[in-house]
């Protein structure tokens, strides 16, 4: 009797085991690509951006809030790029080109971003 009882321990600590084992690497044993990562699409490919598209990429949420806080703070609401184009500092700037906030969302659904343009600012 004393036998069986440590056989069923022994199943019930590898059991636990194996389950624990499991939970810990399971993300890691999901196959599959991944996803590519969305373009941002202007209406038309000959305008120009506030920025160049690489620098806009990675730092588009910097400039947006540069924008913000100039614009809402100092009343400085225009951007002079060094080539000399000025811009409204405001998404609809951004909508002009990017047509609409499906643009936004495509990207930031990608990356897991929440950002809160959208909480005040209707689209455009």
């Amino acid at each position: 009797m004393r036998r069986k009882m440590k056989i069923k321990e022994r199943i019930l600590i590898f059991g636990g085991l194996a389950l624990f084992f499991f939970a810990v690497t399971y993300a890691f044993w999901q196959e599959g690509e991944a996803k590519k990562i969305p373009t941002p699409v202007a209406k038309s490919p000959s305008e120009q951006c506030v920025e160049s598209g690489e620098y806009m990429r990675e730092s588009h949420m910097l400039v947006l809030d540069e924008w913000r806080k100039s614009a809402v703070r100092d009343g400085d609401r225009i951007h002079v790029t060094p080539d000399g184009r000025e811009f409204e500092k405001s998404l609809k700037t951004c909508f002009e080109c990017h047509v609409s906030r499906g643009f936004c969302v495509r990207c930031h659904t990608y990356a897991s971003a929440r950002p809160n343009c959208f909480s005040c600012h209707q689209e455009m």
